[in-house]
């Protein structure tokens, strides 16, 4: 294929990278700020600088923030060829997939929303790696109009570039999903790191400040965007948390070590269970038949 990737920071930079170390296609890059672009290629991550005539091209990547990835298709689309493939990689969709589909579909393009759960606490261009998405799990949000085949060839090609796991959701359990296992982290990360005594915290911490602080470097640019696209499951979540630390608050002004005790066995066994159900779950999740009943 001829792939185009608009949006060359993280997510973008690693998929022309991998792109280029893992398969045969052909990948050439659209970025706002040019000069980035230019480093792309000198860099070899891409074969080409696209500019805003977006035809022949057999699948178009667009990975930018919400409402960039509404007005780039936008105004672009008259340029794109019939049958092209259009995806998102953003890590919130509302009401973005039947948005773009709706619009795609009259043009007779297939559009279809992802979100590859992959990155690092740092964005940008210079820190992507052709390696990021290895072994990692890629979801897709097709609607009623989503050919099959359309998610069978981007499945493929998700899975040639390192993807081994994949889940096929509706936008509105990806974004329930997504504001617990992922929005929520962050916002207690930047919570954590709050407190005055980090400034003495050198010397006296070891794995578990690393593990709960290391995404506190998130870019504040998009994710203040995605947490407000997502505030309402984000916001449901945030209440849940905050529930179970007033249990921990409680048992501790009361001094009740037997309760302290009862929650911190109820976690361990929640965790375990939890890592028994990953171990058994299966490389393909389609949820879309269950989610009726949730």
């Amino acid at each position: 294929m001829k792939i185009l990737v608009a949006g060359l920071g993280l997510i973008g930079g690693s998929l022309c990278k991998a792109i280029h170390a893992y398969t045969d296609h052909a990948v050439w890059g659209w970025n706002r700020t040019k000069a980035v672009a230019e480093k792309a290629l000198a860099e070899h991550a891409i074969d080409g600088i696209a500019g805003d005539d977006c035809s022949g091209f057999d699948m178009i990547i667009t990975s930018l923030y919400p409402d960039l990835t509404r007005k780039w298709v936008k105004n672009h689309i008259d340029t794109m060829q019939e049958n092209v493939v259009v995806l998102d990689v953003t890590g919130v969709k509302t009401d973005l997939p039947e948005e773009m589909t709706a619009l795609c579909e009259a043009h007779g393009i297939h559009y279809l929303s992802t979100h590859p759960m992959a990155g690092k606490e740092r964005a940008g261009f210079d820190v992507s790696d052709e390696n990021l998405f290895q072994g990692a799990n890629f979801i897709m949000t097709p609607v009623r109009q989503t050919p099959k085949s359309v998610l069978a060839q981007v499945q493929n090609f998700a899975h040639q570039i390192g993807f081994r796991k994949f889940v096929i959701t509706t936008p509105e359990m990806h974004d329930r999903m997504i504001a617990y296992t992922s929005q929520l982290a962050h916002v207690v990360s930047s919570s954590y790191v709050q407190s005055p005594e980090i400034q003495f915290e050198s010397g006296f911490s070891g794995g578990s400040f690393q593990d709960m602080t290391r995404i506190a470097t998130m870019n504040e640019d998009m994710w203040a965007d995605l947490f407000m696209e997502n505030q309402e499951s984000l916001l449901h979540e945030l209440n849940v948390l905050i529930s179970h630390l007033q249990d921990y608050q409680k048992a501790l002004s009361e001094n009740d070590r037997d309760a302290v005790y009862a929650l911190i066995r109820d976690g361990r066994l929640r965790k375990e269970q939890n890592l028994r159900n990953r171990r058994n779950s299966p490389a393909v999740i389609d949820l879309t038949k269950k989610e009726s009943n949730l």
